[in-house]
């Protein structure tokens, strides 16, 4: 049973590299051969309520971006721990270490991943109301899913959702696949962006 759960999240992992890299030699592919305004018209960047054209304001991005990894970095750092203890051969006192290590990073850091991913939210919206691209719609589903993720994270934290549909919640909040989707597609629509 073990072996058919790593065969497919490597299978899924292998799908979700595929099509990043379909995105991304597609958009390298134009850039060869001289069809550079196919993905770059001159007035994809532009912004209906102004008058001037923006290339975007990629200070809010890299804000964005930064703040992304530091809220999310208790969680990985869980996930490493989680995993070393499960699949690694270690002595007993080192997992129970390894586990108190655990407890005491997320009780220190955990905060970050709660308040951090609102503030993300705040910024991700500005960042794409203030650099909007008309050649791919990848940006924006990267962050329909990256609300998605942060409204459920809040719902469940909070207590604000039904106890009925706090499971599935919980589940789709904590899928890492769907989190490795997001960042993949957020790269790579910025790939292509830019």
């Amino acid at each position: 049973m073990h072996k058919h759960k790593i065969t497919i999240l490597s299978l899924v992992v292998i799908c979700i590299a595929g099509f990043g890299a379909l995105f991304a030699v597609t958009a390298m592919a134009d850039d060869e051969h001289g069809f550079r305004r196919h993905f770059e018209r001159e007035d994809q960047h532009s912004i209906p309520f102004l008058e001037t054209d923006n290339e975007g304001n990629e200070t809010a991005g890299q804000i964005a971006a930064w703040l992304l990894l530091a809220a999310n970095l208790p969680v990985v750092l869980s996930l490493l721990i989680k995993g070393t203890n499960r699949f690694a051969p270690l002595r007993t006192e080192l997992k129970k270490t390894l586990a108190n290590l655990n407890r005491m990073q997320k009780k220190a850091l955990m905060w970050l991943h709660y308040y951090l991913n609102l503030a993300i939210l705040g910024i991700a919206l500005w960042h794409w109301l203030s650099s909007r691209c008309k050649s791919t719609a990848l940006p924006e589903l990267g962050l329909m899913v990256m609300v998605t993720l942060i409204a459920l994270g809040f719902l469940i934290k909070f207590k604000l959702c039904p106890k009925a549909f706090r499971k599935y919640a919980y589940q789709i909040h904590t899928q890492p696949v769907i989190f490795l989707a997001m960042f993949m597609v957020l790269t790579v629509g910025h790939l292509i962006v830019d």
